[in-house]
């Protein structure tokens, strides 16, 4: 094709199929270019395959760690209750952080006026009470010896609950936050004659300098005991006591020490200081003389 173009075209034209055969020539020829494909091929699926192994090793470690947090203590099958169950802030109101599970509230027919005069408090009054005596329930619960049984609040009195336990055993538990009197911050133990008639006294340093006196002493039978703890707090006088039961002739089943420890803790202390901050109670009045 080149015989009858002239010289310099002819030369132009070789120079080109000569650039032409020598890139030819370096490529691969197409016996090998299949293998390399179907090597890139496969080495994308490998990819693929990492990438879908990954993500499910992220999904199940996400469960896996999940599961772990729910976990308390590591105890199978324990966790975490939901934030309902927690003690309300000082400056929250109970009602609005209900605590789980809900006590049915014990009956009793009101025979003081403080208790008939429950009955006349407004709605939102009323319910502000009874949400805190749910709280102080559950949280009693958790702070006493299983001894004391299931802890419910007893309606129309704020400061009254009612420990239960499976033998039938029914145990009164005061819980009182009342505005202070005129009586001193803390009260010192009895003489030794306490202890002679079997009782007891401790005293111990609540958290913030607090001081605390516990006493378990006979009541209302020669053959029953009963324990108390008292301190001041804020504005406020503070009783925690468990009664016996007269009828079965059973002693308050708590010491000086585990109400101590009760009282102590922060949870507790909360508590306390909503209703200091928030009174539910009258003012404590002392009559002269009597």
């Amino acid at each position: 094709m080149t015989a009858n173009m002239p010289e310099a075209d002819r030369r132009n034209a070789l120079l080109v199929r000569d650039a032409m055969e020598r890139t030819v020539a370096e490529l691969p020829s197409v016996h090998d270019l299949v293998p390399a494909a179907v090597t890139q091929g496969r080495r994308r699926r490998a990819r693929a395959r990492l990438t879908i192994a990954a993500g499910v090793a992220c999904v199940a470690g996400a469960v896996v760690f999940g599961s772990q947090t729910l976990a308390v203590g590591g105890g199978a099958g324990r966790t975490v209750r939901p934030a309902a169950s927690r003690t309300p802030s000082p400056h929250e109101s109970p009602e609005s952080v209900r605590p789980e599970p809900y006590r049915t509230p014990v009956h009793i027919d009101p025979t003081s006026d403080d208790e008939r005069s429950v009955a006349d408090l407004p709605p939102a009054e009323r319910k502000r009470r009874a949400q805190f005596q749910q709280h102080a329930s559950v949280l009693l619960d958790k702070l006493l010896p299983d001894s004391v049984g299931l802890i419910r609040p007893v309606d129309l009195d704020v400061s009254r609950y009612q420990g239960q336990t499976e033998d039938g055993k029914v145990f009164t538990i005061v819980f009182s936050v009342r505005p202070s009197g005129d009586g001193p911050d803390s009260r010192p133990c009895p003489s030794a004659a306490l202890a002679a008639k079997g009782g007891s006294c401790k005293q111990a340093t609540l958290p913030g300098g607090i001081k605390a006196t516990s006493l378990r002493v006979l009541t209302d039978s020669p053959e029953t005991m009963r324990t108390d703890v008292r301190f001041r707090y804020g504005h406020s006088d503070i009783d925690l006591a468990v009664e016996p039961d007269l009828d079965a002739r059973a002693s308050a089943p708590v010491t000086n020490e585990q109400l101590l420890a009760a009282v102590g803790d922060s949870r507790f202390l909360d508590l306390v200081r909503y209703a200091d901050e928030h009174p539910m109670q009258k003012r404590q009045t002392t009559i002269a003389g009597g």
